[in-house]
């Protein structure tokens, strides 16, 4: 891999995408091991933070994969396959729009100068955007990292304390947009009567690499499952079910350190809340694999979303 130190272009994205090339070009193909990270950065010639950060985006779109004591794998080579099929299908679109603007006098700089005002502008206003998340569960709170476009705050709000709490409903007030998953959204229409924003129902999934880390092991023994709720142990149990995986679990509800320390030693893996990680990290045994389990909007979820979000700064600008 070279990259170009003069394009102004920052390294770890030009990292990012000779990674996907190699997957794409069947260079590296599932399953593949990633070079250490200490070991790309002093072949490239750049800072190690910068390889884990490409890594780390990679994996949080389920490209790769990350195993603890491992390394890193190529994960799913048909998600990036898909990717770079609907990059192509907004290139097409692009194609067809500039031939429509040469078609009408200007120039392909105009179309390029058009495109760029536009595109910042809409970024502007995605930018003051404010999105409400309202989970039912405490675990919940820390599945916040999804790409809604630049600057949109998504700020997390348990049910909970939206009916117990005027501090919340205050905090409600001033967002945009509130969003839920479908199995809370009559509940959250119920709690709040006539919203003052939109509420908008999302489906939620288990993250993809989560499932195949499961999936990947050994079901010889039991595993743990430590959560903060026994909803959303259930939660989990239910969305492992419906992808066709039946572990035997341990579950562990708000444990100390000294439960887990003694427990743990008996398990073949733990699967943990995120907010838990910390904890459960620091009794882990040795070379046993913890997997935190996310949940995130479908893609037509996530599609439909930052739809609604810019309809929604068209209506107020």
């Amino acid at each position: 891999m070279d990259l170009d130190r003069k394009s102004g272009i920052p390294y770890y994205i030009q990292l990012k995408e000779q990674i996907r090339l190699r997957i794409t070009q069947g260079i590296w193909p599932a399953g593949t091991k990633l070079p250490p990270e200490r070991e790309l950065s002093n072949s490239l010639a750049v800072s190690r933070n910068t390889v884990s950060q490409a890594y780390k985006e990679l994996e949080s779109e389920g490209i790769l994969c990350s195993v603890r004591g491992r390394g890193t794998f190529v994960e799913d080579t048909a998600l990036i396959m898909q990717q770079e099929s609907r990059k192509e299908k907004v290139l097409r679109i692009v194609d067809l729009a500039m031939e429509e603007a040469v078609g009408l006098g200007f120039s392909i700089d105009d179309f390029v100068s058009f495109v760029h005002v536009r595109g910042m502008e809409k970024k502007h206003l995605l930018s003051r955007m404010k999105v409400a998340f309202l989970v039912g569960n405490p675990e919940q709170l820390a599945d916040v990292n999804w790409n809604l476009g630049p600057g949109v705050s998504l700020l997390p709000i348990l049910l909970s304390e939206l009916q117990e709490s005027p501090r919340a409903q205050e905090r409600l007030s001033g967002m945009d947009m509130a969003i839920t998953g479908l199995s809370h959204l009559a509940e959250v229409k119920l709690i709040l009567g006539e919203p003052h924003i939109p509420v908008l129902g999302i489906s939620l999934q288990p993250k993809l690499d989560t499932i195949v880390r499961i999936a990947k092991l050994a079901m010889g023994r039991k595993l743990a499952l430590v959560c903060e709720s026994v909803q959303y142990a259930e939660k989990i149990t239910m969305a492992l079910k419906q992808a066709g995986l039946y572990p035997i679990f341990i579950t562990f509800i708000q444990p100390n350190e000294e439960v887990l320390r003694k427990a743990l030693p008996e398990c073949g893996a733990v699967i943990t809340a995120p907010r838990l990680r910390f904890k459960v990290e620091k009794v882990l045994p040795e070379n046993m694999e913890c997997i935190e389990f996310r949940f995130e909007p479908d893609a037509g979820s996530l599609n439909s979303l930052r739809g609604a979000l810019l309809e929604l700064k068209g209506e107020k600008f």
